[in-house]
């Protein structure tokens, strides 16, 4: 995999941390920034972080939180998979 572009994961990031300013720990956010920086290295294709990021704010903060993050991240995701393609 190759590493991804830095507006769309600034843009993810930037999103995730908005969704759950003031409902997460700063340690929580901490995990949450490692799985992004996994896909901007290319360690985890757009999909797979995702798909990580919903799974574990689902399980540790809010079913309905990891859906706002994954609706308002779906465009800039769509966009990087293109790219790719």
């Amino acid at each position: 995999m190759t590493p991804v572009q830095k507006e769309h994961v600034d843009q993810v990031r930037s999103v995730v941390h908005e969704v759950l300013s003031g409902k997460a720990s700063d340690v929580f956010l901490g995990r949450i920034d490692k799985l992004i920086d996994e896909w901007a290295q290319g360690k985890l294709t757009a999909a797979q972080a995702c798909d990580k990021v919903q799974k574990t704010v689902s399980l540790f903060i809010s079913e309905d939180l990891a859906k706002e993050i994954t609706s308002q991240c779906a465009m800039t995701l769509m966009r990087e998979t293109a790219i790719k393609k």
